[in-house]
């Protein structure tokens, strides 16, 4: 009886074993067939090429904008003629565009490090001009509205704040003040009229008036 109960449980073990090993041939069976499924989806060859979001997605950022003037640059340089430069230029760079002073331009006697005025007219005198000290040759905007000579001055009564903050002595608020004043009475007459300006006293005024003018 015994030997029979141990023949029917090594028999049961092997039906197992089999059944068992037929389920793992399934299983397999089934994995391999999703893999292989799943490589088919995944093709490259079949994918849509991703573009660069940047390249696609229109962009709202606003477009700095350059402000460009005309300036006419004369005289001693070596062409002459009308150029177009941006903001912040100054006259040693608009010089230069201009092909560079001549054997003969009196280039010391400008202030290189100025700003260029818009639709000025930039004029380099020759030595032989800037001898005589009669030439006006600075930034000419409108007819007479020049700011300087050949010997270096500036007109108090056509000066912007630029023009003055270039006098050693001058700051902003002295500027600002020589402005306002001339605003409210016009023109000076004499250069001592500088003295009537709020914080230009005699010392002052002394360390001044060989850098102005008044016409």
């Amino acid at each position: 009886m015994n030997k029979r109960k141990n023949l029917d449980r090594q028999k049961r073990k092997r039906q197992n074993l089999i059944l068992a090993l037929m389920l793992a041939v399934i299983a397999l069976a089934l994995l391999g067939r999703f893999l292989i499924g799943r490589d088919q989806e995944l093709n490259p060859e079949e994918l849509t090429p991703v573009t660069n979001s940047s390249e696609s997605l229109p962009t709202t950022a606003p477009v700095a904008t350059i402000s460009i003037f005309p300036v006419h640059v004369a005289g001693a340089v070596k062409n002459p003629g009308v150029y177009y430069f941006p903001e912040g230029v100054i006259v040693s760079e608009a010089i230069a565009r201009a092909g560079g002073p001549s054997e003969d331009a009196a280039v010391e006697v400008l202030n290189m490090a100025s700003l260029l005025n818009p639709h000025a007219k930039l004029y380099v005198p020759t030595l032989a001009e800037a001898e005589t000290g009669e030439i006006e040759f600075t930034f000419d905007n409108a007819g007479d509205n020049n700011t300087g000579t050949a010997d270096g001055k500036i007109n108090l009564n056509v000066a912007t704040e630029a023009d003055l903050l270039t006098v050693p002595g001058i700051g902003p608020a002295t500027a600002a003040a020589i402005l306002r004043y001339r605003e409210e009475n016009g023109k000076f007459t004499q250069l001592e009229d500088l003295m009537q300006v709020s914080g230009i006293k005699d010392k002052k005024f002394s360390s001044l008036e060989p850098y102005l003018y008044v016409p």
